[in-house]
């Protein structure tokens, strides 16, 4: 990705530059640098002055940015970045969660998910499947308690067998609409717990 600068004039003189203040995406809206830095500074409840004590950056200059007026230099755009307590990514480009681009450790897995990302939206939606079930499955495993010192992999072969018994003469598709279902209420009640 290459970023220009694009000088604006006004009566001549150049007014600012156009570097981030592109609205770029393709559905919806997408924010500038500006509206994301004051959304965030919203968010955390911080005024401006409260933001330059936090990063060393004048308020003046904060407001400036907010609207599109100038834009930061990078050691100015880290500062604020860091006293909101997201990344640079996250106010730079579209499509970027808060903490960042890249915050897997494990990069094995990290260039898995950019192969999953150019596959068919079929494939994508079971591979989220599959890792729901995973996720859900150590989850249940953490909450209950062995009741015996049978391995964990002998106790979820015992309970795969109970299940496929139980199974018969239900279809694929009945059994990934049961596995839905499990995803969706351990989600409702992962929410119920984290509004608490």
């Amino acid at each position: 990705m290459s970023i220009r600068i694009i000088p604006h004039q006004d009566n001549g003189k150049p007014k600012t530059c156009d570097i981030l203040n592109q609205k770029t995406g393709t559905g919806g809206h997408t924010m500038n640098l500006g509206e994301k830095i004051k959304l965030l500074r919203s968010e955390k409840g911080l005024s401006q002055t409260i933001l330059e004590k936090k990063s060393g950056v004048n308020a003046k200059l904060l407001s400036k940015y907010e609207n599109g007026r100038i834009l930061p230099t990078a050691d100015t755009l880290k500062k604020i970045a860091q006293a909101l307590e997201t990344s640079t990514d996250y106010l730079i480009f579209d499509n970027v969660p808060k903490d960042g681009l890249t915050q897997l450790a494990d990069l094995d897995l990290f260039e898995k998910f950019k192969e999953v990302e150019r596959l068919d939206p079929e494939d994508k939606a079971m591979i989220k499947k599959l890792i729901d079930a995973v996720v859900i499955k150590t989850k249940v495993q953490q909450v209950l308690k062995p009741s015996s010192q049978e391995p964990w992999e002998g106790r979820m072969k015992k309970t795969l067998t109970r299940l496929r018994d139980r199974a018969k003469g239900y279809s694929e598709d009945q059994i990934m609409q049961i596995v839905d279902e499990a995803v969706q209420a351990v989600r409702l009640e992962e929410q119920k717990k984290a509004a608490v």
